[in-house]
């Protein structure tokens, strides 16, 4: 009589004697894929060739038990078994089809099928070879599953756990992940655990409840940002420390153009200014490498811009000791001034005399790129003289809109015609680079007049000719002070606001 596993194969119309050669082929077949794959990564495991093997050998010697009810539930548990092997065959390559080229992920899918499948063969091997009734079987099991569900709470958790991550996916194979104090590149999901593997090339087994509960950050989201912050000293521009930084940042390859890097200055802090800079990279498993190359590559950009990272200091002033080199700086800043003002066409004609009484109320300013210098309207109390950098002049319109009128750089003043005869600005002066300007204000020029009235008319005279046309419109609208011509009319004013 055939066997069940005989009829699926078709061979039960074969002799006897026949039946047991192929079964015997089958086992031999089954055994050398064993042993073929037993130590390789295949598509199918060694496991599935025994379970076929294995099946086909207990279904041929099934015939040789002498009594025939055993060899009957012999042959009835190989079917079985060829069935699990089938199942596990067929389950292997569409999992190998599905995640081919990609690293191991979640088997949770495949088992728990896997499971369902072979729940539902014995069901129907025991109801159609045993007469047991399905009801009662799942009755049995329904008890059986509460008991063991209360004793294995925790790791039904993570079985769930591992579900609700299966199918939801938030992470992919490789992906780098943080949860918790956990941080690894992902490797697959199990049922009891997530497989993580840290930078140090340690191998986590992370519950999956764990990961459940906790905030999962996932770091593979097309770029990853990282910054570093470094104190630079009180004396260096912070837009000068920008540029240097963000040169260095496009030279290195790791870093990526978009998102942008960006150079924060951040805070005051006891000795130095604190930035943030921030900097985007591709893969977060490099991001040591690339912020130790980012640091490195910093210490020597700073080093050859000549800018100091000051550390933590105590300075005790003594003023009496250093008064010889306070006054030897001091009067090197003052010739370094008079120097800057004779650059000045209607201050070079001065003598060193009538230029020591303007330079106490000189200061150096300095402005970051986009900061305003002056403002249209605003009331004329100082001019500058730009010492380096560049700066825009910007007009108004009739209808209100800001047009760029011009383009200053070195040695060029602003503001000298508000502050000489106290009339609004009629433009805006905007830095466009990092600016270093002198700033000169009406009370220098009060006490040079009063002291030297001369210089007043010859100071009215060249500006009065660099800006004739401008004046000449002023002073026609002035009946009493303009027929005397523009250049009367400008030392008029100047009398009038500098009171000489």
């Amino acid at each position: 009589m055939a066997t069940p596993l005989q009829s699926m194969l078709q061979i039960d119309v074969l002799p006897r004697d026949s039946r047991t050669v192929v079964e015997s082929v089958l086992v031999l077949v089954g055994m050398m894929g064993a042993f073929a794959v037993r130590r390789r990564r295949r598509a199918v495991t060694a496991t599935t060739f025994l379970l076929l093997s294995g099946s086909a050998l207990i279904d041929a010697g099934a015939r040789f038990i002498p009594n025939p009810l055993v060899g009957e539930k012999v042959a009835v548990a190989a079917f079985v078994l060829f069935l699990f092997g089938v199942i596990r065959l067929v389950l292997e390559f569409v999992d190998s089809i599905t995640r081919r080229g990609k690293v191991h992920f979640s088997t949770i899918s495949k088992d728990l099928l896997m499971l369902v499948l072979w729940f539902v063969v014995v069901m129907v091997v025991l109801y159609t070879d045993f007469g047991v009734q399905p009801l009662s079987i799942l009755t049995t099991t329904t008890v059986f599953a509460a008991v063991l569900g209360f004793a294995l709470q925790e790791t039904l958790g993570n079985i769930f756990s591992g579900l609700s991550l299966s199918m939801g996916r938030p992470f992919e194979p490789g992906d780098w992940i943080r949860s918790g104090t956990h941080v690894g590149q992902v490797k697959g999901i199990a049922w009891r655990a997530t497989t993580i593997v840290t930078r140090a090339n340690e191998r986590l087994e992370v519950p999956n409840s764990v990961i459940a509960k906790d905030v999962l950050f996932n770091y593979a989201t097309g770029h990853v940002c990282d910054e570093i912050t470094v104190g630079i000293s009180y004396s260096v521009p912070p837009n000068h420390v920008r540029e240097v930084v963000l040169t260095l940042l496009r030279d290195l390859p790791q870093v990526l153009r978009d998102p942008p890097p960006e150079v924060l200055a951040w805070n005051y802090s006891d000795f130095a200014i604190e930035y943030r800079i921030k900097y985007s990279i591709a893969d977060y498993g490099a991001l040591e490498r690339v912020r130790d190359r980012v640091a490195s590559s910093l210490w020597y950009a700073l080093r050859r811009h000549s800018i100091e990272i000051p550390f933590p200091t105590r300075t005790v002033h003594v003023r009496d000791a250093g008064r010889d080199e306070d006054e030897k700086a001091d009067a090197q800043f003052e010739r370094e001034l008079m120097t800057d003002l004779r650059h000045v066409d209607w201050l070079r004609g001065l003598s060193d005399e009538e230029l020591r009484l303007l330079v106490p109320t000189v200061a150096v300013r300095q402005f970051g790129a986009g900061e305003m210098l002056v403002r249209i309207g605003e009331p004329g109390e100082s001019m500058f003289i730009v010492r380096s950098g560049r700066a825009e002049v910007l007009g108004q319109t009739a209808d209100g809109q800001v047009r760029h009128l011009a383009e200053i750089g070195a040695g060029v003043i602003t503001g000298e015609m508000a502050l000489m005869t106290g009339e609004p600005r009629n433009a805006s002066v905007r830095a466009i680079t990092d600016l270093e300007v002198i700033e000169m204000d009406r009370e220098g020029f009060t006490r040079l007049f009063k002291e030297h009235p001369d210089a007043a008319a010859s100071i009215g005279d060249i500006i009065a000719a660099r800006n004739r046309d401008r004046l000449e419109k002023l002073s026609s609208g002035d009946t009493m002070d303009g027929k005397g011509g523009p250049h009367r009319w400008l030392l008029a004013k100047m009398r009038e606001l500098f009171d000489f």
